[in-house]
């Protein structure tokens, strides 16, 4: 008993608690966390091209993110952590993963991929990101990216992948700017 007394937290007095500093944190989280799982649904739909699949897959990996405490200031530092759990959650998926339904027409061509050239088109082609910075989210080297996305290009069809506009927040890093990525 005494033991369980030392382990919780004790809380925290009135004075110090600030609810409309919370409230605003809350709503800039919101909107931040919302436009990453916009993008993050958009990808996954290139990678999966079922949205019943997607919403459940975004479904999942939006409830490990939010089981961790995390502060959400930049969408494009929480597209990259969503897009990290997503690939561990999609990995998993697919090993136990039986009967998929039918692919959507327009996506089907993503599907005739290896996943790692999938990945990259999604991001470079379907998301009109730079080859670096799509190597950066996707945590592989430039050379490798590089790579995939020239065996990419040699495929026939690769021209007529579908598109979703990846939006870039006004309140990134400044190194991207310098690495000629666009805004």
């Amino acid at each position: 008993m005494e033991n369980r007394a030392k382990m919780q937290r004790p809380e925290m007095p009135d004075e110090f608690i600030d609810l409309e500093y919370d409230l605003h944190r809350v709503e800039a989280s919101r909107g931040v966390l919302e436009l990453a799982v916009r993008q993050l649904r958009a990808f996954a739909l290139c990678l999966m091209s079922s949205r019943t699949e997607v919403d459940d897959m975004v479904e999942d990996t939006l409830m490990l993110f939010l089981a961790e405490d995390r502060i959400l200031r930049e969408s494009d530092a929480c597209f990259a952590e969503l897009l990290d759990v997503f690939r561990r959650v999609h990995g998993r998926a697919m090993l136990i993963q039986g009967a998929r339904p039918p692919p959507e027409r327009q996506y089907a061509g993503y599907l005739q991929l290896p996943m790692p050239e999938r990945e990259v088109a999604a991001l470079v082609i379907g998301g009109g990101m730079t080859l670096h910075l799509a190597a950066g989210l996707l945590k592989i080297p430039a050379q490798e990216a590089e790579r995939l996305l020239d065996s990419l290009r040699r495929r026939p069809g690769s021209s007529s992948l579908p598109e979703w506009p990846f939006l870039r927040a006004g309140s990134t890093d400044q190194a991207s700017h310098r690495d000629g990525d666009p805004v």
